[in-house]
């Protein structure tokens, strides 16, 4: 697995509720098969390409009959509402599927579309969707980008991240903070 650099991860996860620049969405992902050995991989987007389709059709290619899969995916930004209905598609056409969705900030919260597509997400009964908190950033990074120093906590993460949830709260109704 080709890990993400130190300074791409900081820049593109970091949960700012103003993200100038950041103009492309990380997918950080794991994928376990029956509760055994994870794969672990990067996604971005490509041209208009958006990273959740890529990894989509990675997944597809990669997931075989009877096999029990949990896939968990680390997102810099929240699906698009042109990623949301696909991946609902992607885990309905996969019963033995489990998705669980972490995301650093909420991809035009504001947007009616966009929050239509999160609510869809957080209502599926195999998809959990979760803003990142300390301790997920943690573990992304030391997964994905493993350094040696361990992830230094930026300026105002967890009060970011209580934004973030507490706006996730009132588009989907559930606590976005409890476990999957």
């Amino acid at each position: 697995m080709n890990g993400i650099p130190d300074d791409v991860f900081n820049f593109q996860f970091e949960n700012l509720q103003r993200a100038p620049g950041r103009n492309e969405t990380w997918l950080c992902q794991i994928r376990s098969v029956n509760g055994g050995e994870a794969t672990l991989q990067v996604f971005r987007n490509k041209g208009f390409e958006h990273a959740e389709e890529i990894c989509l059709r990675e997944n597809e290619a990669a997931i075989q009959g009877a096999d029990r899969y949990e896939i968990t995916w680390y997102l810099s930004w929240s699906s698009s509402e042109r990623c949301a209905p696909q991946i609902i598609t992607f885990v309905e056409q996969h019963p033995n599927v489990k998705l669980n969705i972490f995301v650093s900030r909420l991809f035009h919260h504001d947007s009616e579309p966009h929050r239509e597509g999160l609510r869809a997400l957080s209502q599926h009964e195999r998809i959990g969707l979760k803003v990142m908190t300390l301790t997920d950033f943690q573990d992304c990074f030391d997964r994905f980008v493993g350094e040696g120093n361990g992830f230094q906590n930026w300026k105002d993460l967890a009060g970011n991240s209580a934004i973030y949830a507490a706006i996730l709260e009132g588009i989907t109704g559930a606590d976005p903070r409890l476990a999957f």
